[in-house]
């Protein structure tokens, strides 16, 4: 799997990489949305993309989601925030997308990951607001 990693923080991003190329994973860093769409761009074979959504303002992440995915052939996105209950049913009905609650470890990503992937092996994708 290709794993884009989108983390403004260095340390967090340094660790996720670590957890998930230990697991057998390909992993690109990105620092922020606009770097997320550059690499997008760039590898059209991304699978996941595991974005920390405080990185910027909800709407600005929304947008940003929508373009990546004009750019990947079959990505799924695990969105990783402390507003759990605001994002979850916003993102239940998008089967491509996996909310993964803050704070979280190493298991609870590794989770996150393997829904992405049984999602791509049954082919599901990206429904526009169902």
């Amino acid at each position: 799997m290709h794993v884009l990693v989108v983390e403004d923080d260095l340390d967090t991003r340094d660790l996720l990489q670590h957890a998930l190329k230990k697991e057998g994973h390909e992993v690109l860093q990105a620092s922020g949305v606009c770097e997320a769409l550059r690499l997008s761009c760039m590898h059209p074979d991304i699978d996941v993309v595991v974005l920390d959504m405080h990185l910027c303002p909800r709407q600005v992440i929304e947008d940003a989601t929508r373009e990546i995915r004009q750019h990947l052939h079959n990505g799924h996105y695990v969105l990783a925030s402390g507003d759990w209950d605001t994002l979850e049913p916003r993102c239940r009905e998008q089967q491509d997308t996996t909310v993964l609650r803050k704070p979280y470890g190493k298991q609870e990503l590794l989770r996150a990951i393997g829904c992405c992937i049984a999602r791509l092996s049954l082919g599901a994708g990206y429904e526009p607001n169902a």
